[in-house]
């Protein structure tokens, strides 16, 4: 428990770095769409592109200010640039300009930091999913993981019955990932993660 508790802790501290890091680089340049990102509902976005100069903030977290109402849900893609960033957790970030993007069917690669974050941010509508199988789930899986193998994924619906739910899936080596996002898009889910393998996942695992 202390140790997930340090975890938890760290991913704070990370954010924080990675916003002063996000003020920082926006302000030298101003006049490009800068980051690419992820809606996930009630102006909560994720970034998933960013330029060379400014890829620490990649996979960062933040609620998106806008000037007027915008049409974005789960799912969509919106490239911005950030006029004033407030700390908070998550970081609330004032959008000076904005274009909603043609979304992708597809999967975001991320780590396990960013599961956890939205794990605090966001508990209700965020899940993560060790695709293993039940075998290698019993002997050893990141904590707050629900075990639903890959051939089985349909049964994902008994326990994320939302479509706009946020999804974070892992496996031994990150292959099985692949199906199995593939198969979540298949069943409507528009925001999907993925973490790979289970290697890349540095705290303690849970048995049973």
């Amino acid at each position: 428990m202390e140790k997930l508790k340090s975890f938890k802790a760290a991913s704070i501290i990370a954010m924080v770095l990675a916003t002063a890091l996000l003020f920082a680089c926006q302000a030298s340049s101003p006049s490009e769409l800068t980051y690419e990102a992820l809606c996930l509902g009630n102006n909560l976005f994720v970034i998933t592109k960013t330029t060379e100069e400014t890829k620490a903030n990649l996979h960062l977290p933040l609620i998106g200010i806008f000037a007027g109402p915008q049409d974005l849900q789960a799912g969509d893609v919106v490239a911005f640039n950030i006029d004033e960033l407030m700390e908070s957790f998550p970081p609330q970030a004032k959008i000076s300009r904005s274009e909603k993007l043609a979304a992708e069917n597809r999967s975001y690669a991320a780590g396990f930091l960013l599961a956890q974050q939205l794990l605090e941010i966001r508990p209700e509508s965020t899940f993560l999913i060790d695709v293993r199988t039940a075998e290698e789930f019993a002997e050893g899986h990141v904590p707050e993981s629900i075990n639903i193998p890959v051939g089985l994924i349909d049964e994902i619906r008994n326990c994320v019955p939302a479509r706009d739910s946020t999804i974070f899936i892992y496996c031994r080596s990150g292959n099985r990932t692949v199906a199995a996002a593939k198969a979540l898009w298949n069943l409507g889910y528009k925001v999907i993660f993925d973490l790979g393998g289970i290697s890349g996942y540095s705290g303690d695992l849970e048995k049973g």
